[in-house]
């Protein structure tokens, strides 16, 4: 974990502190309150969860939450906890302008962490070719949901296939996920993916499903230029024969 962002966590606690107002203490908090006194982060935080689904207005709960949280290094899920705290308080208007508390406030935001920017690079209006430069197809990748999800609009240039995948990133697993679907009718024939940003490359895997697993991985070969390929394992990971190759060439950036 980067050290801006683990300083980010920190400012975002100590400021969620000043501003949280003192409110009656059920038994679930007075419980929870215990474990955090205690410093056993791990099971405050579970304490503080349900404290805060039952009582969702409830400031010095979502503060506590953040720092079990914190405590535990889970630091996206701490800032999601945060985030609620710190945007709907009214003692910060006056640092509206400063360049620090705007950097702050954008990783506050829905899905504005840096996590959530990693697939950011697939995102356009593209031609994709086939590694001969033979037309494919096309697609269009869209940021929605207040940049929260990815979504493909695919589009094959020969037998009027389509499809549609949500790429998303969980804060909960760190990982990003990906579920497509297209308009074969079998919604089985594309198992949900997960995976994350390695060495710059953007790689998602099936389940090991009776001994056949798939990978499909994007990447910047240069600018306006994706490369997106797949592969099929039947030997458990060991090795890998590739199922789809292409190279997306951008048309216009969305």
């Amino acid at each position: 974990m980067r050290a801006s962002f683990v300083a980010a966590a920190s400012l975002v606690l100590l400021l969620a502190a000043t501003v949280t107002r003192v409110e009656a203490q059920s038994a679930a908090q007075l419980h929870a309150d215990s474990l955090l006194g205690q410093q056993q982060w791990r099971d405050a935080a579970t304490a503080y969860a349900a404290v805060t689904a039952a009582e969702p207005a409830n400031g010095a709960a979502w503060t506590n939450l953040g720092e079990s949280l914190l405590q535990q290094r889970k630091f996206d899920e701490a800032i999601a906890a945060l985030r609620p705290v710190i945007l709907g308080a009214t003692s910060f208007t006056h640092l509206a302008n400063d360049a620090r508390w705007k950097s702050l406030v954008a990783q506050l935001v829905s899905c504005g962490a840096a996590p959530y920017r990693q697939f950011d690079f697939w995102v356009g209006e593209w031609d994709v070719n086939t590694p001969q430069g033979v037309l494919a197809g096309h697609n269009v990748v869209t940021l929605e949901q207040d940049g929260c999800l990815l979504v493909e609009h695919w589009t094959s240039s020969a037998g009027g296939s389509t499809g549609t995948s949500f790429n998303y990133y969980d804060i909960r697993d760190r990982k990003w996920h990906q579920l497509y679907i297209d308009n074969s009718g079998n919604a089985g024939a594309f198992p949900a993916m997960a995976g994350g940003l390695t060495d710059g490359r953007m790689v998602m895997l099936t389940e090991d499903t009776n001994n056949v697993q798939s990978r499909w991985t994007w990447y910047v070969m240069e600018p306006g230029k994706v490369r997106q390929m797949a592969e099929r394992s039947t030997d458990h990971g060991k090795t890998w024969q590739t199922t789809w190759d292409s190279v997306y060439l951008l048309k216009k950036t969305l």
